[in-house]
């Protein structure tokens, strides 16, 4: 994706979110970008107040955190990272600052598209495969509309645009595959009460192993009367 991102810089192709499937590409991605500045300094005296307004919440050895001290620089060219291992108030300024226009290339894992709606003018994925604990497979439908579908602006672009980059060759099939929309996947529950979970219950008083399993998504499904059907 690297090669993306200074034609952004150099016409109005921001803001864009850069989609990568393990953190440490995240960040290794947006440290090849040191010598970028994509923010006015008028801009980065903003980023650097609303950053110092945070993080002064907090006390004193956090605020000397090796992560706290690496993103501001960051910040202030443009560049923000996102996922799930970043302090969640170090995602939370990266969301204001995004959503203030201030972010104009942010690298994220694709949590950063289930859970926040932050759409940006271009979407670039730097991978088209991902890891999903068994194997390394191809993006399914859903993943991928879940994520291209963060391009495009309502009401101010009037398209967005998704640049695919990948190393292996992807066959027609493929490809058809993982663009095809209206698709149904299964959800399964990935619940397990387990031995360990069932002794930290025992100690505290608003929980039991019963509600527990009561509140999980296989027991909904067992005793739910909605329809479930398959596409042909």
């Amino acid at each position: 994706p690297i090669p993306c991102v200074p034609w952004q810089s150099q016409t109005s192709g921001h803001p864009a979110i850069v989609f990568s499937f393990k953190r440490r590409e995240v960040e290794y991605h947006a440290t090849t970008l040191e010598k970028l500045c994509l923010n006015t300094e008028e801009e980065q005296g903003l980023v650097e107040s609303v950053f110092n307004n945070a993080i002064n919440l907090l006390g004193e050895d956090d605020r000397n955190l090796t992560s706290i001290k690496f993103l501001l620089p960051l910040l202030k060219r443009g560049i923000g990272i996102h996922h799930s291992g970043l302090l969640p108030i170090l995602k939370e300024i990266t969301e204001i600052l995004f959503q203030e226009g201030l972010i104009k290339v942010l690298f994220a894992t694709e949590t950063f598209a289930m859970g926040v709606n932050m759409p940006a003018k271009v979407v670039v994925f730097s991978s088209l495969t991902k890891f999903d604990g068994v194997q390394s497979r191809w993006l399914k439908g859903g993943e991928y509309c879940q994520m291209s579908g963060r391009a495009g602006r309502r009401g101010i672009d009037d398209k967005g645009i998704c640049i695919l980059c990948s190393s292996l060759k992807l066959e027609e099939k493929d490809l058809k595959e993982m663009i095809k929309t209206g698709t149904d996947y299964a959800l399964t529950s990935s619940f397990r009460l387990s031995w360990n979970m069932i002794l930290n219950l025992r100690r505290v008083d608003f929980a039991t192993s019963e509600q527990m399993i009561g509140k999980s998504f296989h027991n909904w499904v067992l005793h739910t009367n909605f329809r479930i059907e398959k596409w042909k």
